[in-house]
């Protein structure tokens, strides 16, 4: 007797409409997720934000804006796709790709939100004026007085105050920045654009807080990428993703780890994996691994055991004809 026979002859057919189906068993189950997601719940963290990272940590977040100003920060240093900077280029990949998103830190993520600023607070307009008509030099030693005074900023009654010096308006302006963001107003500020295609590209928001946020923050929960922390969950009790597993793998690879082009081997590394599996059936050899693992006759060996003797286990009839089903 062959499959097909048996398939025929012992199963009864029924008249089924597959779509109602389909459409009932997909409301039975978003309705339970959804009762299961009211009655229960997932506990979610906090997420990271300017208001809540500049009213935790003000003095922080004055060095960071300082950073953003000087072309020091990550991004204002960061080289391409965002600007010409040298800090983060890992392989000649990147440069090839060049400038795709352009950012000038400081005017992006310190000087324009200010200008935003001065039609709620008019007062802005005077620091921002000294600071636009100042040289390069001028600013320069502005800067570098105030990263060191900043070391020793303690906040009070709303401001950060620093030993007193030569800073020019980059206490007020800094503080203005320090307003703006505990208010909430920051993150729009930000990633406010007229343009209808762009007006919801929250590009800026992220990358102002990269640096000692995005750093500092994850390491707290072991999240941090020495610690696997891609796989962990950010509550504890609740699973992380465990699917990152493989590539979260491969960065742990001394080579890759230590390496000042990581992302560009890790991406490769995953790529070659991908293409291995994806180009199986036809890499000579390589296309035999399942018969040789024999994992389908254990997956099947049920089926193969109950197979007539005239059909050896491994075999099955097809239209008259015998054929290996490895």
């Amino acid at each position: 007797m062959s499959t097909r026979d048996d398939v025929v002859t012992q199963y009864r057919l029924v008249p089924e409409d597959f779509v109602k189906h389909l459409m009932t068993t997909l409301a039975i189950v978003v309705g339970v997720v959804l009762l299961a997601a009211i009655i229960f719940g997932v506990p979610e963290k906090q997420p990271l934000t300017i208001k809540g990272y500049s009213t935790a940590h003000p003095v922080a977040f004055e060095q960071m804006a300082l950073r953003a100003l000087d072309g020091t920060g990550q991004i204002a240093n960061y080289g391409p796709p965002y600007n010409h900077g040298t800090g983060n280029v890992e392989s000649f990949l990147q440069t090839t790709a060049g400038i795709i998103h352009p950012i000038n830190a400081a005017q992006d993520f310190i000087l324009k939100p200010l200008k935003m600023a001065t039609s709620v607070n008019p007062a802005i307009k005077a620091p921002l004026a000294s600071f636009a008509h100042a040289t390069n030099a001028q600013r320069a030693r502005w800067e570098a007085l105030y990263t060191k005074a900043l070391t020793k900023g303690v906040y009070r009654n709303g401001k950060v105050i620093t030993p007193p010096g030569h800073y020019g308006p980059l206490p007020t302006l800094l503080n203005d920045s320090l307003a703006l963001g505990q208010s909430g107003l920051y993150s729009g500020a930000l990633i406010r654009n007229g343009s209808v295609i762009t007006r919801f590209d929250n590009q800026n928001y992220l990358l102002f807080l990269q640096g000692a946020p995005l750093q500092k923050d994850p390491a707290t929960q072991t999240l941090a990428g020495g610690n696997w922390g891609i796989i962990h969950p950010a509550i504890n009790g609740y699973p992380g993703a465990w699917w990152m597993t493989i590539p979260t793998w491969i960065y742990q690879w001394p080579f890759v780890a230590n390496s000042t082009a990581s992302d560009a081997l890790a991406l490769s590394i995953g790529f070659l994996f991908w293409l291995a599996l994806a180009l199986t059936p036809w890499i000579p050899g390589w296309n035999k691994l399942p018969r040789y693992l024999g994992v389908h006759r254990l997956i099947w060996k049920e089926f193969y055991r109950n197979q007539p003797v005239d059909n050896p286990p491994g075999a099955v009839e097809l239209g008259g004809g015998t054929r290996d089903a490895s």
